[in-house]
């Protein structure tokens, strides 16, 4: 079988050896293996919305100048690029569940020795800078490992699902739940923190560490690093579906990095709104998240890949449009729901189609691509966006933006379809 039409998830697990649990079910019913994944997530997403909140606060009350907290942001935002696709590599040769345990452990101690730190020195800029790439290079091994490894965990036909609630509770915690508390707990004790996120990332590595599933063994080839790479990039450029999908997420990931980059200014220039409104407004856009991950399931089942994905690219056009052209708080607020839903919608229905399209020994190199794109693009097209923005005005710049996404649609339309299409085309 061609590799851009193998069928095979990879799936591990449905036999019976001693001490594993089927990935099968009753119809509808995820296994047991997955809500213990589950919980890690939602622990573990927790212990990512307090540090997310904390470090960039931990970074101000160092220093009041932009230029140097900011430096905390791009350092935790690095890994990605540097370090995204050997990533990949190494999901790919190793035991998944063994990589996130051991990363989880690894972050555990980390954590628990940067509190250490914040209770017994003076803090620095570079010192949290130099924390938070460390812990950025140990989330890109985690979360790499785990997105290749769910089918491992439950049956094909269960990814969507699991997926949905998976990215629902990631929200939740880390948007929603982990930034008021962490907000608190700071006020308090910084220390404790740290301290409880350290707990937590250990109380996740016990879950994935007791998680029954069959044993993976070295999914590559046993060549170079470069070879295994090159592998990976040279499958995803061949497959028509999954390398157009990946440029438009380009287009997408970047397009959001320039509405974001300046929104603040867009709230308070054109929506006349404070800080109060702004947080109520991206409030709206996670809203949008969480709302949308449960139900992309149900209608990627009812509607298709090509309609659900056309869907989500016609919602950030709208969206973008209705803000530069509709500058409302309403208006704005109705804007960033669905636009937040529109790239939750994208999100799910894409990972989920890479985790049944892409043969098992080549899923971590995949997903490591495909992230680490959006990963670039979205830093690019914030200071893409802050150019065009201070060249043409804000609401100017988001009707390009939304020009972008339509150009790109167009000239990658492919990336829209579903593999059930590709399937059905006459060779030749």
């Amino acid at each position: 079988m061609d590799e851009s039409t193998a069928d095979d998830t990879g799936t591990v697990g449905t036999g019976t050896e001693d001490g594993v649990e089927p990935t099968t079910s009753a119809p509808g019913r995820l296994p047991a293996a997955f809500y213990r994944l589950f919980s890690a997530a939602v622990v573990s997403g927790l212990g990512d919305g307090l540090r997310y909140t904390a470090l960039p606060l931990l970074a101000a009350s160092i220093s009041d100048r932009p230029s140097v907290v900011a430096t905390v942001t791009v350092a935790g935002m690095l890994p990605w690029l540097l370090f995204g696709l050997l990533a990949g590599v190494l999901a790919d040769r190793a035991d998944r569940r063994s990589l996130m345990w051991i990363t989880d452990f690894t972050r555990s101690l980390l954590i628990a020795g940067f509190a250490l730190l914040v209770a017994t020195s003076t803090m620095s800029i570079w010192l949290i800078a130099v924390f938070a790439f460390v812990i950025g290079c140990a989330q890109v091994m985690f979360d790499t490992a785990a997105g290749a490894f769910l089918p491992a965990v439950v049956a094909p036909e269960q990814l969507g699902a699991a997926n949905g609630r998976l990215m629902s509770a990631q929200v939740l915690t880390s948007q929603f739940i982990g930034p008021p508390i962490a907000g608190l707990l700071f006020a308090v004790s910084v220390v404790w923190l740290f301290v409880i996120d350290s707990i937590g990332f250990l109380v996740a590595a016990v879950l994935v560490l007791t998680l029954r599933v069959a044993r993976q063994g070295p999914a590559t080839s046993g060549g170079s690093v470069g070879s295994d790479l090159m592998d990976g990039l040279r499958w995803l450029n061949r497959h028509r579906v999954l390398r157009d999908q990946s440029v438009l997420y380009v287009a997408m990931a970047f397009v959001s990095g320039a509405l974001l980059g300046v929104f603040v200014l867009y709230v308070k220039q054109d929506l006349d709104l404070g800080g109060f409104g702004y947080g109520l407004l991206m409030a709206c856009f996670a809203l949008g998240n969480l709302v949308v991950a449960p139900l992309v399931p149900r209608i990627r089942g009812a509607v298709g890949d090509r309609v659900s994905l056309s869907a989500s690219v016609v919602t950030v056009v709208v969206t973008l449009t209705a803000l530069g052209t509709l500058p409302h708080p309403v208006v704005a607020g109705l804007a960033l729901l669905l636009f937040g839903g529109a790239v939750m919608n994208w999100m799910v229905v894409t990972v989920t189609m890479r985790q049944e399209m892409v043969p098992d020994q080549l899923l971590g190199r995949v997903t490591s691509t495909y992230r680490m794109l959006g990963f670039a693009a979205n830093p690019f097209g914030a200071l893409a966006g802050g150019a065009i923005a201070t060249a043409v005005g804000i609401r100017s710049m988001l009707l390009v933006g939304a020009a972008v996404v339509v150009v790109s649609a167009l000239a990658f339309r492919r990336g829209l379809d579903s593999q059930q299409i590709l399937d059905d085309e006459p060779a030749g």
